[in-house]
């Protein structure tokens, strides 16, 4: 019974950052849409940083919420 929890949680946990990477490349895409485009002098900047720590920011937000989900999901179905 040990091993298959282990394997439900790697899963779940694959599966996680799998979303949150998803999303986090989706907020990526819209941003590249909406910002001007990047200039040489804005190396090093905030207007290069900001995009960059929000797109991490959902990935990282976005895993722990599934993760969250679904390990509920798991403990109430067992």
């Amino acid at each position: 019974m040990t091993m298959r929890k282990l394997i439900l949680a790697l899963g779940l946990l694959a599966f996680a950052v799998f979303v949150g990477f998803c999303a986090g490349w989706g907020l990526f895409l819209v941003m590249n849409a909406i910002l001007p485009s990047f200039r040489p002098e804005d190396d090093d900047t905030l207007r290069e940083r900001i995009p960059v720590a929000l797109t991490y920011l959902t990935w990282a937000a976005t895993t722990l919420v599934v993760l969250a989900v679904g390990w509920r999901q798991l403990r109430r179905s067992a």
